[in-house]
């Protein structure tokens, strides 16, 4: 009798912490997610101040170094996302729905990454401000 209730005394936790893992798990998912977005909103602002603002402005503002430090940012935050969403993807406890809303979601954040990571590359590889100003003006960024 004591071994009954020993074993379910220890099952009842056990079962709890399965149970609880999932939301767990898509609460993280969706924490990621807002930080993302929250740079991905700093990105379009920052595109949209560049297009408003002149050549010696976007000089004197350093928005040229701004830029890519919330472009690399914006990739090493990506990245967990992507994780998250994959391992949320493949989790047996996960419904199909969710499973499946999951992976479409992070295709769309891959795509963000590579998009992300070819502006970043193109804004490094500007000769002068001028080139650089014209390259973020042109940034499809949408928060």
């Amino acid at each position: 009798m004591k071994r009954r209730i020993l074993v379910v005394i220890l099952f009842i936790p056990l079962l709890q912490a399965l149970t609880v893992r999932h939301p767990l798990f898509s609460q993280t998912c969706n924490d990621n997610e807002a930080m993302v977005e929250s740079y991905e909103k700093t990105l379009a602002d920052l595109v949209s101040a560049v297009k408003k603002e002149s050549l010696s402005d976007f000089q004197k503002d350093y928005h040229q170094q701004s830029c890519l430090t919330d472009l690399n940012l914006s990739l090493t935050l990506v990245d967990p996302l992507l994780e998250c969403l994959d391992k949320e993807a493949k989790d047996p406890a996960a419904t199909k729905e969710h499973a499946d809303a999951a992976k479409n979601k992070g295709q769309i954040y891959a795509k963000l990454k590579s998009a992300l990571r070819q502006d970043r590359d193109t804004l490094k590889a500007a000769k002068d401000p001028k080139a650089a100003k014209s390259i973020i003006e042109n940034f499809a960024i949408t928060p």
